[in-house]
């Protein structure tokens, strides 16, 4: 409010001009709301959705289903006053006004069509990672993307109604969890934890797997260092809002380490992914089944899921693209009727053999639609990430594509 009318709003005594309901908090009777016009059974049933009106002329009442549909529904009353989420990443000053106003018969009721919504920072080590530690808060720790920077990436992502983040993990960046306050800092934003295709339960191995002291990073030879490896992160992280990736590759983005065949390579990660449900149910919660999980058959790792891996129907299966924007598989007709759903990795850029795109944000936002679409319609609606070099880049571009943003991507709020 300050940024567009120079004014600060004024903390009511009795009767506020703008009410904030929390419906989980439980501390409104429902006498009240059903007053207020709030369509509770609505509401309650859905997950991060918020619900705005106009109260007979009086005040405005913005309701939430939960605390990150209320904080939506705080930040849709900053976007209708014309203050950009790029407000501070990309210095979009709002335009000034007089008067802040909504029509007397205001209502909307909105919710996300995709669980999990996001980006992986990816690629960081050349802009993002070197701006924080060099420029934005400078540090003595080269590679740190430090927790200021992180606030406001998080910040970002609130305002863009995302709610997921895969650190930045490569070799020369400090490991998320090893950044003081950055899960902490992730959490007051409401912003879920996960991992890329190649760290599974919440490691960064690149940063974090010392061959000196721990063997050799392979399942076959090694299997008991690499349990605990994985065993004290989730020790670290069992109370925070994540979701956990299963399975193995190498320590970066190549094959498993000591397998020869496709065949030992499906037994050998037919055994890690027990194992990891083992520890999963110990470490984190009995009910194995109801902890976030996703699988992501990335490069080779299509083959060995499709070799004959059992996957337990509880996980995600995040489908990629070929990274040129082309998905290379959606789930079929069977897949579909999982309980764990699906998910999209996707480039909006690459760095890799053949072909680069990291300075340019190479991927006509039309194939973007086209292939959102075409996954949206096949029922993968669990989790969405896509890989950015650089926020403002990549994020900025398809942003200005408001036909494909606010549609089905981040901003996956659809008003009912």
């Amino acid at each position: 409010m300050q940024q567009v009318t120079d004014m600060l709003p004024q903390k009511a005594t009795i009767d506020a001009d703008i009410n904030i309901i929390q419906l989980d908090q439980g501390n409104i009777p429902v006498t009240q709301l059903q007053e207020y016009g709030i369509p509770l059974d609505m509401l309650q049933s859905l997950k991060e959705a918020f619900f705005i009106t106009t109260f007979e002329n009086k005040c405005i009442i913005v309701a939430g289903s939960d605390a990150r549909g209320t904080a939506y529904g705080i930040l849709e009353l900053s976007r209708l006053a014309g203050v950009s989420p790029w407000v501070w990443w990309g210095d979009v000053t709002p335009e000034k006004k007089n008067r802040l106003t909504l029509p007397a018969n205001y209502r909307t009721l909105q919710s996300p069509s995709v669980e999990y919504r996001g980006i992986f920072l990816n690629d960081e080590d050349w802009l993002l990672q070197p701006w924080s530690w060099k420029h934005f808060e400078p540090s003595d720790i080269p590679g740190r993307i430090g927790p200021r920077t992180y606030k406001e990436i998080f910040k970002l992502l609130l305002r863009l109604r995302a709610n997921t983040i895969w650190p930045g993990m490569h070799g020369m960046t400090t490991p998320f969890y090893l950044v003081p306050g950055a899960k902490e800092i992730a959490d007051s934003c409401g912003i879920v934890i996960g991992t890329s295709h190649c760290e599974p339960l919440m490691r960064s191995n690149v940063g974090e797997w010392n061959e000196q002291t721990r063997g050799s990073y392979n399942y076959l030879t090694n299997r008991e260092a690499v349990q605990n490896y994985w065993i004290e992160r989730l020790q670290e992280v069992h109370s925070y809002e994540n979701i956990y990736t299963i399975g193995m590759r190498g320590i970066h983005d190549s094959g498993m380490e000591g397998v020869k065949t496709l065949q030992e390579q499906t037994e050998v990660l037919q055994q890690v992914i027990d194992d990891q449900r083992n520890l999963l149910a110990k470490y984190v919660k009995p009910e194995v089944d109801q902890i976030p999980q996703q699988f992501v058959p990335y490069k080779e790792v299509l083959q060995v899921m499709e070799n004959g891996l059992r996957l337990p129907d509880d996980i995600i299966l995040t489908w990629c693209d070929d990274n040129y924007g082309y998905m290379t598989r959606l789930s079929d007709a069977e897949q579909q009727k999982r309980s764990g759903g699906a998910g999209i990795y996707y480039h909006l850029q690459y760095w890799g053999r053949p072909h680069d795109y990291m300075w340019l944000s190479a991927i006509q936002p039309g194939l973007i639609y086209n292939e959102m679409k075409q996954a949206y319609d096949k029922n993968v609606r669990r989790l969405w990430i896509v890989n950015v070099h650089d926020m403002k880049k990549q994020l900025l571009t398809i942003w200005n594509c408001s036909w494909i943003w606010h549609g089905i991507y981040i901003q996956s709020l659809h008003p009912h």
